[in-house]
Protein backbone atom coordinates (compact mmCIF):
# COMPACT_ATOMS: atom_id res chain seq x y z
CA UNK A 1 0.00 0.00 0.00
CA UNK A 2 3.03 2.28 -0.13
CA UNK A 3 1.91 3.69 -3.49
CA UNK A 4 -1.63 4.71 -2.45
CA UNK A 5 -2.23 8.26 -3.77
CA UNK A 6 -5.95 8.83 -3.14
CA UNK A 7 -8.05 7.80 -0.16
CA UNK A 8 -11.79 8.00 -0.67
CA UNK A 9 -12.11 4.46 0.56
CA UNK A 10 -14.18 5.07 3.66
CA UNK A 11 -16.55 7.77 2.37
CA UNK A 12 -20.07 7.27 3.76
CA UNK A 13 -19.18 4.15 5.80
CA UNK A 14 -21.74 4.95 8.48
CA UNK A 15 -20.98 1.79 10.50
CA UNK A 16 -17.19 2.29 10.63
CA UNK A 17 -16.42 2.91 14.33
CA UNK A 18 -12.63 2.66 14.50
CA UNK A 19 -9.71 2.26 12.15
CA UNK A 20 -6.16 1.07 12.82
CA UNK A 21 -3.82 2.48 10.18
CA UNK A 22 -0.60 1.80 12.07
CA UNK A 23 1.97 0.52 9.61
CA UNK A 24 0.47 2.48 6.69
CA UNK A 25 2.87 5.05 5.23
CA UNK A 26 1.25 8.30 4.05
CA UNK A 27 4.27 9.30 1.92
CA UNK A 28 2.54 8.91 -1.47
CA UNK A 29 -0.82 10.46 -0.51
CA UNK A 30 -1.98 13.36 -2.68
CA UNK A 31 -5.79 13.53 -2.51
CA UNK A 32 -7.85 13.16 0.67
CA UNK A 33 -11.24 14.56 -0.37
CA UNK A 34 -14.07 12.89 1.57
CA UNK A 35 -11.77 10.09 2.81
CA UNK A 36 -13.88 9.73 5.96
CA UNK A 37 -16.77 11.99 4.91
CA UNK A 38 -20.05 10.90 6.44
CA UNK A 39 -18.48 8.30 8.77
CA UNK A 40 -20.78 9.37 11.58
CA UNK A 41 -19.97 6.39 13.86
CA UNK A 42 -16.20 6.86 13.57
CA UNK A 43 -14.67 7.56 16.99
CA UNK A 44 -10.99 6.58 16.67
CA UNK A 45 -8.27 6.41 14.00
CA UNK A 46 -4.92 5.00 15.11
CA UNK A 47 -1.71 5.78 13.23
CA UNK A 48 2.01 5.47 13.91
CA UNK A 49 3.46 8.21 16.13
CA UNK A 50 5.62 9.32 13.17
CA UNK A 51 2.58 9.98 10.91
CA UNK A 52 3.02 13.13 8.79
CA UNK A 53 1.28 13.98 5.53
CA UNK A 54 3.58 14.78 2.60
CA UNK A 55 3.96 18.30 1.29
CA UNK A 56 1.38 19.03 -1.42
CA UNK A 57 -1.21 16.61 -0.06
CA UNK A 58 -4.62 18.23 -0.04
CA UNK A 59 -8.33 18.50 -0.76
CA UNK A 60 -11.20 19.18 1.55
CA UNK A 61 -14.01 17.63 3.52
CA UNK A 62 -11.77 14.78 4.71
CA UNK A 63 -13.65 14.50 8.01
CA UNK A 64 -17.01 16.01 6.98
CA UNK A 65 -19.78 14.58 9.17
CA UNK A 66 -17.44 12.65 11.51
CA UNK A 67 -19.30 14.04 14.50
CA UNK A 68 -18.17 11.33 16.95
CA UNK A 69 -14.44 11.40 16.12
CA UNK A 70 -12.29 12.41 19.10
CA UNK A 71 -8.52 13.01 19.10
CA UNK A 72 -6.10 11.41 21.56
CA UNK A 73 -6.04 14.59 23.65
CA UNK A 74 -9.83 14.79 23.70
CA UNK A 75 -10.11 17.14 20.70
CA UNK A 76 -13.76 16.99 19.61
CA UNK A 77 -15.32 17.40 16.19
CA UNK A 78 -15.88 20.89 14.85
CA UNK A 79 -17.67 21.79 11.63
CA UNK A 80 -14.96 24.39 11.02
CA UNK A 81 -12.23 21.74 11.14
CA UNK A 82 -13.06 19.07 8.58
CA UNK A 83 -10.26 19.34 5.98
CA UNK A 84 -7.15 17.25 5.42
CA UNK A 85 -5.02 19.68 7.44
CA UNK A 86 -6.65 18.30 10.61
CA UNK A 87 -5.10 14.90 9.82
CA UNK A 88 -2.32 15.27 12.40
CA UNK A 89 -1.34 13.44 15.59
CA UNK A 90 -3.34 14.55 18.64
CA UNK A 91 -1.82 12.84 21.65
CA UNK A 92 0.62 10.09 22.42
CA UNK A 93 -1.66 7.24 21.36
CA UNK A 94 -1.43 8.14 17.66
CA UNK A 95 -5.04 9.25 17.25
CA UNK A 96 -5.81 11.87 14.63
CA UNK A 97 -6.88 15.37 15.56
CA UNK A 98 -9.98 16.54 13.79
Amino acid sequence: MASVREMRTFNACTSLASLDMRGFSPTALEVLAFTFGGCSALTTILVDASWVLPSGCGDGMTFYGCTNLVGGNGTVYSTSRTNYDRMVIDGSMGSWDI
